[in-house]
């Protein structure tokens, strides 16, 4: 994955600070449980009013052609003949973690209508063949977070804008396998047997951290070589209980072999910081509190239909967190940060919200929206990736809604849509990010913004994504070792 900055270093990184701004509006972001153990972060009534709320054939029928201009990106955005998703719209190379929501677009896409099932099966093994076949895009069975979308092998540096890493991504090839694992339990037969030996080939337990005992990022080659040459295990590891920390150790602690697999505790081992801002209630923070850490896992994961985990049961200190609720406290205290933004960036406001990582004319930006881990805002001129607010309708869908309509309608002087570029004319919904100061749409298309406004919206529409993915064998033994239990 790219959130952190550091794999898509080739982009300016446009970094806004308004701490002077927030002290002179007395905006507090206070830490909880300095005193004592933080509370619990336990359902509410308001949780059973999100996950229970009833679609309109208005709201339907918006949700239904943003699914449909995103899995078209997902459809046509690919190499040959491996049929690989690439990274983003404007360059020839694939990431692996946007083929994980590829995979899980195909099970959408049958059931939406706008495939046949033997479309679907036959795209998934065309991908999953041209990944498994292969030893030079793999370190200890985790695969590279860059591949070649027509092969799947090492990236062709030949034809593609940048130098992509060669890394073998802890994060990523969590991405991938929750994909693989949807298209599994969905498809059956040789899909489930490829992605059977993809996942029991990541020796999870090989890029763990022996100091810290925390999982690394991962594998790093040193030459042009890759794998078949020198490298190192990335002396950084992901330490903070957010989405992508909680779903790679999700999937490392059911892992198929004992050998490769993680003992459940270092799950719980996650720093879980809660802080909260204002009076808004609190919540396990993120370190850069970029919306996109509060859903990511969410997109395959059920936490919905989970009940609040329990660390000490593991023998962990720490409180015990409904990661549904998590996530709308989440949501709702970032849409209220972005408001109160509004008064600097115009872009922002109350159907404009939902700050996570998008590229923006030759810049990639990662937004910080505190309360946060590193105490940062960065604000990035108030630019909006429309799957941010999109993707967390899981979780806030009345204001997810409101937003997504408010994208849709932007417009600029003359008329011309900002953010919306209709399906039905060959455009893939909604743009990677836009401003209003002035109006301006990104037409660039990344899958993994794409890909979790497509999951996130089908499991609110019929929650396909969460039903396949936790049928899957190793989610069910991650959840009995986890000792996680239904609602």
């Amino acid at each position: 994955m790219h959130r952190g900055g550091n794999a898509m270093s080739r982009f300016v990184v446009l970094g806004y600070r308004c701490g002077v701004l927030l002290a002179a509006m007395g905006v507090l972001f206070q830490p909880v449980g300095a005193a004592g153990p933080p509370p619990a972060i336990l359902a509410t009534d308001e949780s059973l009013a999100a996950w229970d709320y009833k679609l309109t054939p208005e709201d339907d029928a918006l949700l239904e052609a943003i699914q449909r201009g995103c899995f078209a990106y997902f459809w046509k955005e690919v190499g040959a003949p491996a049929g690989l998703a690439k990274d983003k719209s404007t360059d020839t190379v694939c990431s692996t973690a946007a083929v994980g929501f590829q995979l899980s677009s195909l099970p959408i896409g049958v059931e939406r209508g706008w495939i046949s099932r033997d479309e679907g099966r036959n795209r998934a093994l065309t991908a999953l063949r041209a990944l498994v076949g292969r030893d030079d895009n793999k370190k200890c069975g985790i695969y590279l977070h860059y591949v070649d979308e027509n092969t799947g092998g090492q990236p062709d540096y030949s034809r593609t804008k940048y130098r992509y890493e060669l890394q073998a991504s802890t994060v990523d090839h969590a991405l991938l396998q929750a994909g693989a694992m949807t298209a599994a339990s969905y498809f059956g037969g040789e899909v489930a047997r490829l992605a059977d030996k993809l996942i029991a080939d990541a020796n999870w337990r090989a890029m763990v951290d022996d100091k810290t005992g925390y999982m690394t990022m991962g594998w790093k080659a040193s030459t042009d070589r890759g794998v078949a040459g020198p490298g190192e295990i990335r002396p950084s590891y992901w330490e903070w209980c957010s989405d992508e920390e909680r779903l790679l150790c999700f999937l490392a602690v059911g892992a198929p072999r004992e050998k490769h697999a993680v003992e459940p505790a270092a799950y719980f081992r996650l720093k879980r910081i809660v802080k909260q801002h204002g009076d808004l209630p609190p919540y396990v923070v993120s370190w850069n509190g970029s919306l996109f850490t509060y859903f990511f896992s969410h997109c395959w994961i059920g936490y919905r239909d989970l009940g609040a985990d329990d660390p000490g049961a593991l023998g962990v200190e720490g409180p015990a967190v409904d990661w549904f609720e998590n996530s709308r406290r989440a949501t709702l205290t970032h849409r209220a940060r972005c408001i109160e933004a509004s008064q600097q960036f115009p872009t922002l406001g109350e159907n404009r919200w939902g700050l996570a990582p998008c590229t923006f004319r030759d810049n990639y930006c990662v937004h910080q929206v505190r309360p946060n881990v590193g105490d940062i805002d960065e604000w990035h001129g108030g630019v909006v990736p429309p799957y941010g607010a999109g993707s967390a309708i899981m979780f806030a869908p009345v204001e997810s809604l409101a937003a997504l309509r408010e994208y849709k309608s932007l417009t600029d002087a003359a008329g011309r849509p900002i953010a919306w570029r209709d399906p039905e004319k060959g455009g893939y919904a909604l743009v990677d990010s836009f401003s209003l100061d002035p109006p301006y749409g990104h037409d660039e298309y990344l899958g993994i913004d794409h890909g979790p406004l497509l999951l996130a919206i089908e499991n609110v529409r019929s929650g396909l994504v969460w039903r396949l993915f936790m049928q899957h064998p190793v989610a069910e033994r991650a959840v009995e070792r986890l000792r996680l239990r239904p609602r």
